[in-house]
């Protein structure tokens, strides 16, 4: 096969380099973050409240969390989570 030399005009090479980029990039695969755990302490001074309130929230069922051995952790994105419905509530 001989090298032939092509001619296209530079709108068409930039949509043809755009493509190409879009392309690689949708084929990376997304990163999901990493969860972050927080203990009881962390819990309290984000909701500004004391441990005994977070024990009881957990209790309750107000505040989901997770038990690894007898250590209590909670997620970070569900702490978040409730404490924007309380300040949703506290709004109204």
């Amino acid at each position: 096969m001989e090298n032939q030399i092509v001619i296209i005009k530079a709108d068409e090479l930039r949509e043809l380099i755009s493509q190409s980029v879009s392309n690689a990039i949708s084929q990376i695969p997304e990163k999901k973050e990493e969860e972050i755990l927080l203990k009881r302490k962390d819990v309290a001074k984000i909701f500004s409240v004391s441990l005994v309130t977070i024990s009881d929230w957990m209790k309750t069922g107000k505040l989901p969390f997770s038990r690894i051995n007898s250590r209590i952790y909670f997620k970070r994105s569900e702490v978040l989570e409730v404490l924007s419905k309380k300040t949703k509530e506290k709004n109204r």
